[in-house]
């Protein structure tokens, strides 16, 4: 199935060709080509803050996150409330700080419950649709990737083989939102009752959208997105992101996707460049970042840049037609709404953000304290 949309990006007429990457449930289907334009979509060289950004007080407020010391991250909230999280645990020995895994938590609001995992296990992302149901994605024990632990009416398994074609679930960049699970050109969906095998039509490492809007972003902005129309998978193509003149080995990072609508599409990174005759206090080139945001309004692609200094890492609709974005600093945390943004930050560490599908609640995960030393597990809620 081909369609071509007549859009404007960044001030150039292009014709957009979708390929969709569709086939029948369940089977692998072949890789869709790269989207072909008649013209080369860039954004404008950075210029000012096109974010300025207004510091305001935190709407953030903790949540319990359980006794003891240690970190949650992987965060995944289901439609009906219940957040999981991956816990670690921290003790002092002597030989020094030692850390180990702390299982797959969930909180139903009330209480934490812990769920242990197969040891020696490292978990990239995980994904849940209910407070019964939940998967942990990683490495096991041979290294190698895929499911290594679900969740189902309250008993944890062990490791499920995966589809034929899934082979990249489970690898660092593994992301994992509701019933989807994506990987390099490897998705997978829960249907109810088994997992579901796509391929896609681009690279991905981040993951957001619900329903019958998904979409996935990869590294770089040289790569499609692809977006899930609920039939099938399509790539959509990124604008290229400018630098400054005279940058040296400009690189663009994407973070993440947040799907406030159909034709309401937020992508967030950064770009990280050398200039010239710059140096640090070690004598090294001089690196410099700015944050990124590529808005998507169904028929182009508009660049905002923010200030010096980070990038954007996670980004999550507020379920107001605004959205959370968390930057580099992992305690700052910018906020667009009606036109404006806002930062604002916590105390402590942010790991992951996600929302609990079809409201306003936004959590955040993590830690307090110091890093390098004993640290309490985190969570953070707003509305």
């Amino acid at each position: 199935m081909r369609r071509s949309v007549r859009a404007r990006v960044a001030g150039l007429g292009v014709l957009l060709t979708l390929p969709a990457c569709a086939g029948p449930p369940g089977r692998d289907v072949p890789s869709a080509p790269a989207v072909s334009l008649t013209v080369q979509a860039r954004c404008p060289r950075p210029g000012g803050d096109d974010l300025r950004a207004e510091p305001v007080r935190s709407p953030w407020r903790t949540v319990p996150a359980g006794d003891g010391h240690g970190t949650l991250d992987r965060l995944a909230v289901a439609p009906d409330g219940a957040v999981w999280a991956v816990r670690s645990v921290q003790r002092e020995t002597s030989a020094g700080m030692e850390t180990t895994s702390g299982g797959l938590g969930r909180w139903d609001g009330a209480r934490w419950r812990t769920y242990a995992l197969p040891s020696r296990m490292t978990v990239t992302a995980v994904g849940a649709v209910s407070g019964e149901r939940a998967w942990a994605f990683g490495t096991g024990d041979d290294e190698r990737p895929g499911l290594v632990a679900a969740v189902a009416d309250g008993d944890v398994s062990a490791a499920t083989p995966l589809k034929e074609g899934a082979s990249a679930i489970g690898l660092h960049g593994t992301a994992a939102s509701g019933p989807w699970a994506v990987s390099g050109r490897d998705a997978l969906r829960w249907d109810g009752s088994a997992w579901r095998a796509y391929r896609l039509p681009a690279p991905a490492r981040a993951l957001g959208g619900e329903g019958a809007d998904v979409w996935t972003v990869g590294q770089t902005a040289h790569d499609p997105a692809a977006r899930w129309n609920g039939v099938a998978w399509q790539a959509v193509h990124l604008p290229e992101p400018g630098a400054p003149d005279g940058a040296r080995s400009a690189r663009t990072e994407l973070g993440d996707v947040a799907v406030l609508g159909p034709d309401d599409v937020w992508v967030v990174g950064g770009v990280s460049w050398f200039p010239p005759d710059e140096y640090d206090e070690q004598g090294e080139p001089l690196e410099r970042r700015r944050p990124l945001a590529l808005h998507w309004d169904g028929s182009a692609w508009r660049c905002r840049w923010g200030p010096e200094g980070a990038a954007f890492t996670e980004a999550e609709p507020d379920g107001r037609a605004g959205l959370w974005v968390l930057d580099s600093t992992r305690s700052r945390l910018h906020h667009y709404a009606a036109g404006r943004w806002t930062t604002t930050t916590v105390r402590g560490t942010v790991t992951a953000l996600a929302r609990r599908p079809g409201t306003t609640e936004v959590y955040a995960a993590g830690w307090t304290g110091p890093e390098g030393d004993l640290t309490r597990p985190a969570l953070w809620l707003t509305r």
